[in-house]
């Protein structure tokens, strides 16, 4: 018996590779002979880089730069041959504050330049950023400026390699699916600030659109990253979905020609788990070669929409009513994992 396992980070929890061994480890309790391969996986936000690490050659590399609040830090980037691959929430994540009124309005994207300049000088042909977990809504105007783009004419040095973002969203750059109406609630914005910066984006998509002849809002994952996606196009760049490419890169499509079982999962799984999330990317490919799937994730929401039709079941690791706070824990996350993963095998070969 042959299984594939790939899932996602839990955030806050555990990484896609600790949940990963712990499912096999609850397997081979069952089928100690069974071929069980573990991928870390991520869809474009965090653990993008630690994915690519462990099958790419190639070495981090440290750069002094700021962070989303103009804090000094020392942030890394990937460095593989002539690819630079760039975890964005690294320099500009959610995590590194407490989300308010005043830290929307003062986080900036202008901390990335420094880490694509250096990469530059490194010889890297191909840039990819990571688009997931940031915490800025600035629509990219941070990076353009740190990497001395001109909002007036947009004139800038074509000296930069292609910038790839990589978005596990598709959300367009102003509007209600925009970066500020759509995202920037959780971030910490008022209705007052929320109408202003869409305010803000509607100008500048006026002036792309003038300036470039670029539709910013006719471009999927132009919104991502609090419009970081379209500081990326403005700049040359493009923007991918990020599992596909990340799936690439793995190889995990050839692991799944003699499969018998795809397990996926992440931290919470609902309706809108199929725009871009690591299991229904999982789903899709494993249908290609009708390889069923089982998702395990942290939490399960009432409505899952389109993919629980794709899924031979959805199951949260959960044993009992518990709060959050414990719920998270990575000791007591990892044993439920490996405690489902053994009962689900159980069944199944029953």
């Amino acid at each position: 018996m042959k299984i594939v396992i790939a899932i996602d980070s839990f955030k806050g929890s555990a990484t896609s590779i600790e949940l990963g061994q712990a499912a096999k480890a609850g397997i081979l309790e069952v089928q100690p002979d069974a071929q069980v391969k573990v991928f870390e996986i991520a869809d474009g936000g965090e653990g993008t880089v630690s994915a690519l690490k462990q099958v790419l050659q190639g070495k981090m590399i440290k750069v002094k730069t700021i962070d989303l609040l103009r804090r000094p830090i020392i942030a890394e980037y990937f460095l593989a041959g002539d690819k630079a691959f760039i975890e964005t929430a690294s320099v500009i994540g959610i995590d590194k504050i407490s989300p308010t009124p005043e830290t929307i309005e003062k986080a900036t994207t202008i901390g990335l330049a420094a880490l694509i300049i250096d990469a530059t000088i490194c010889g890297a042909k191909k840039i990819y950023l990571t688009l997931g977990g940031s915490g800025t809504s600035d629509g990219g105007l941070g990076l353009l400026e740190g990497l001395g783009v001109s909002l007036n004419n947009f004139s800038f040095n074509s000296k930069f390699p292609k910038l790839i973002g990589l978005a596990d969203v598709n959300n367009p750059y102003s509007g209600p699916e925009g970066y500020a109406q759509f995202f920037g609630t959780q971030k910490g914005a008022t209705e007052e600030i929320l109408n202003k910066q869409d305010a803000q984006a509607e100008k500048i998509v006026r002036k792309v659109k003038e300036k470039l002849n670029i539709d910013l809002q006719s471009i999927p994952g132009t919104g991502a990253a609090g419009g970081l996606g379209a500081a990326i196009v403005i700049l040359g760049g493009r923007i991918e979905a990020g599992f596909p490419r990340i799936v690439e890169f793995l190889k995990i499509e050839e692991e799944l020609t003699n499969t018998d079982l795809v397990i996926t999962g992440e931290g919470r799984m609902d309706k809108q788990t199929i725009n871009g999330k690591v299991p229904w990317g999982m789903v899709l490919l494993a249908e290609k070669y009708q390889v069923p799937v089982i998702a395990l994730c942290g939490a399960i929401s009432d409505d899952l929409g389109k993919i629980e039709d794709h899924l031979v079941g959805a199951y949260s690791i959960q044993t009992r009513p518990i709060s959050l706070e414990k719920a998270i824990e990575k000791v007591r996350t990892l044993e439920n994992m490996k405690r489902l993963s053994k009962n689900i095998i159980k069944t199944w070969l029953a």
